[in-house]
């Protein structure tokens, strides 16, 4: 019986152990408070479920490079709290970090973020694996000192790190 354990946990679960380290599975959250800001992005909204925002934010680096605007980093706004708002009512601006001076046509607009004070919460880890790694900490953290989550947060990714700031 003990024969067949050491080849199952070779050819499995040990390659499913690797891919996900990987992908940084095992990577910890990092706080910390800071200033963050100034954003100006070109963005189309997502109605409904957050799943689709990759498939939005190809949409939307496709629209930009059709009217000849260079895309920064990316960036999401989730607008509201998927806890406690219905699935069909999440709501979220995806696109990308961009020039000052760009101007955009529709299906795309331009939005800013001003300058202030967030909590800032990294994670290393791929873009399957990093939102939900950075929210459920971002809960846990904001449990623990008695905070309350404050939408909309703002999404960077940027050299497989996702940074999610939510303003104090």
């Amino acid at each position: 019986m003990k024969k067949h354990w050491l080849p199952f946990l070779l050819a499995f679960v040990l390659p499913l152990i690797l891919t996900y380290w990987w992908w940084g599975g095992f990577n910890q959250a990092s706080f910390e408070t800071a200033q963050r800001g100034p954003y100006h992005f070109a963005y189309m909204t997502q109605k409904g479920d957050y799943s689709k925002l990759p498939e939005k934010q190809q949409e939307v680096l496709g629209r930009l490079q059709q009217q000849g605007v260079v895309a920064g980093t990316p960036i999401t706004l989730l607008l509201n709290d998927a806890r406690t708002t219905p699935k069909r009512d999440w709501s979220a601006q995806v696109g990308y970090l961009v020039d000052a001076q760009a101007r955009v046509s529709e299906p795309l607009a331009l939005g800013d973020v001003p300058a202030r004070q967030a909590l800032v919460v990294k994670v290393k880890a791929q873009l399957l694996l990093a939102p939900g790694k950075a929210y459920a900490a971002l809960i846990d953290y904001l449990d623990a000192h008695h905070m309350k989550f404050n939408p909309p947060t703002v999404e960077l990714y940027q050299d497989g790190v996702l940074t999610v700031e939510m303003s104090l």
